[in-house]
C-alpha cells in the first residue's frame, strides 16, 4: 500500500512538471516551430542582397508588352517592394493552424532537402510552398503557388525565388465581364564583379 503512495505522488509530480513546461510555451513559439519562418528570411535575402554586390536586371510583361530596367542592389526600397509577395507569406499566422500537410524529400547522396507545405483546403492562400534547402539547412529555393476562384473572380499567382540567381513572379487575375490580365516580373540577380 505504502508503494502505491509514492507512486502516486510521484505520478503527480510528472503530471505537473509536464503540465508546466507546456504552458511555459506560448502559441506563437509552438506554430512557429510548425513552418518555416518566410517573412523572416525574406527580410534578412533583402539585407544579403542589399550588402553584397548584387546586380539587378528586371524584365516585366503586362499583357505580352515588355519593359525592362536595372535596379541597384543597394535600394532598399525596390528590394522591399520587389520581396514583398513571399516576405507576405507567413504559414504561422493563427488563422492558418492545420490548413498545411507538411512532407519532405531528402537526397542522402547531396545532402539536399525538398520540403512542401500543402493546402488541405480549396481556397487557402498560398495553395502550396516548396523549398529546397541545402545540406547546411539554408533555403536555395522557394516556389509558392496561390489561386482564387469564384462566379465573378479568378486569381494565380506563382512565385519563384533562386538565391543568388532568379525572382519570378507570375500572375493571372480575370474579373467577370473585364479582359483579363497577365504580369510576369523576371529579375536576374548577377554579382557585379564576376570573374
Amino acid at each position: 500500500m505504502r508503494h502505491y503512495r509514492y507512486m502516486t505522488v510521484l505520478l503527480t509530480i510528472f503530471g505537473f512538471i509536464a503540465c508546466h513546461q507546456d504552458n511555459n510555451t506560448t502559441g506563437k513559439t509552438t506554430a512557429a516551430a510548425k513552418f518555416e519562418p518566410l517573412p523572416a528570411y525574406f527580410n534578412g535575402e533583402r539585407e544579403h542582397i542589399r550588402t553584397g554586390s548584387f546586380s539587378l536586371h528586371k524584365t516585366v510583361t503586362l499583357n505580352g508588352v515588355s519593359d525592362t530596367a536595372h535596379i541597384d542592389g543597394t535600394d532598399s526600397t525596390a528590394l522591399k517592394d520587389l520581396l514583398k509577395p513571399f516576405a507576405d507569406i507567413d504559414l504561422n499566422k493563427p488563422s492558418l493552424r492545420d490548413e498545411y500537410d507538411t512532407s519532405s524529400l531528402y537526397d542522402p547522396f547531396s545532402g539536399r532537402k525538398s520540403v512542401i507545405y500543402k493546402s488541405k483546403g480549396k481556397q487557402t492562400f498560398p495553395s502550396e510552398v516548396t523549398m529546397e534547402l541545402d545540406k547546411n539547412g539554408t533555403i536555395q529555393q522557394v516556389n509558392v503557388h496561390s489561386y482564387t476562384v469564384n462566379m465573378v473572380y479568378e486569381f494565380r499567382q506563382d512565385l519563384l525565388y533562386q538565391r543568388n540567381k532568379n525572382i519570378r513572379i507570375a500572375t493571372y487575375q480575370k474579373i467577370a465581364f473585364l479582359t483579363p490580365k497577365e504580369i510576369e516580373v523576371n529579375v536576374a540577380v548577377t554579382p557585379k564583379n564576376r570573374m
